[in-house]
């Protein structure tokens, strides 16, 4: 039985309901926070974001998913601002959603990012 009942029914585009199925598959239990991405540099190409930490865990993880319009508008978003890749915080791609993932955790970093990226 999942630990998440996640909806995304907030977030108007075509993926939010893909995205909805990768955060229910996570093992830990994840609230969604509030967060400022309007303010990130390129927003205007960010269609809507949201935020999830675990309430659970050992070791916190973060989750956070930018929809955007393309490919190459998250790839672009990605590099203005300067995302973070180190051994506690890696982003990737999915088609136009964009994902960061933080934790101290490296094997459940490196967990949830597979899972993100493998998994339809």
């Amino acid at each position: 039985m999942p630990k998440n009942k996640i909806t995304l029914d907030h977030i108007a585009h075509h993926n939010a309901r893909r995205m909805a199925f990768f955060l229910n598959g996570v093992d830990d239990e994840l609230v969604e926070i509030p967060f400022h991405w309007r303010e990130m540099k390129m927003a205007d190409h960010i269609r809507a974001a949201c935020k999830f930490v675990s309430t659970t865990a050992k070791t916190p993880l973060t989750i956070t998913v930018y929809f955007c319009d393309s490919y190459a508008d998250a790839t672009d978003i990605a590099k203005a601002n300067a995302l973070p890749t180190t051994a506690h915080a890696k982003w990737s791609i999915n088609g136009d959603l964009m994902y960061l993932i933080e934790s101290e955790d490296t094997e459940k970093l490196t967990d949830v990012l597979s899972f993100f990226a493998g998994r339809e």
